[in-house]
């Protein structure tokens, strides 16, 4: 019999989300992604991650910014590396990462500011944030709401 996988920190990995978005001062979309991961914080991760190599993996796919989500989940699998402020570690699983990769490129708050735009469909918000419509559906759905093309 299989063990159960470990739930998500998911009030952890918001808040860090939110933690690197202060870092850098970030109040809307897109989240420069690939900055972050080149010149991470120091207090969250002392060196720069090599990001050349995805481009090869990550050349043309079957999603537009399936990229950008490749380097979030990329930086947050570095993180795990590392221990926060309590000298806990980060759980890594893709479970994990993939929702830190949503919670770092779509915040809610800023989600929730786009979808209240009247007219606002799911490819318009997709663009804005620089996220593949997929990713933003899901996210919409974790936080309970819906928008016109889910």
């Amino acid at each position: 019999m299989q063990a159960a996988p470990a739930p998500i920190p998911t009030q952890r990995l918001d808040a860090l989300a939110l933690r690197i978005l202060g870092i850098y001062d970030l109040s809307e979309p897109p989240v420069p992604i690939e900055t972050i991961l080149q010149h991470p914080p120091k207090e969250l991760l002392p060196t720069a991650v090599d990001i050349t190599d995805l481009s090869l993996v990550f050349g043309i796919g079957e999603h537009r910014y399936e990229y950008r989500v490749a380097v979030a989940r990329l930086l947050y699998r570095e993180l795990c590396r590392y221990k926060d402020e309590h000298n806990e570690s980060l759980p890594y699983t893709n479970d994990a990462a993939r929702y830190f990769a949503a919670a770092l490129l779509i915040p809610a708050e800023w989600a929730l500011k786009y979808i209240r735009r009247p007219l606002s469909n799911l490819q318009q918000i997709s663009e804005a944030f620089q996220v593949p419509e997929y990713m933003m559906a899901s996210r919409l759905a974790q936080m309970g709401k819906r928008v016109r093309g889910m």
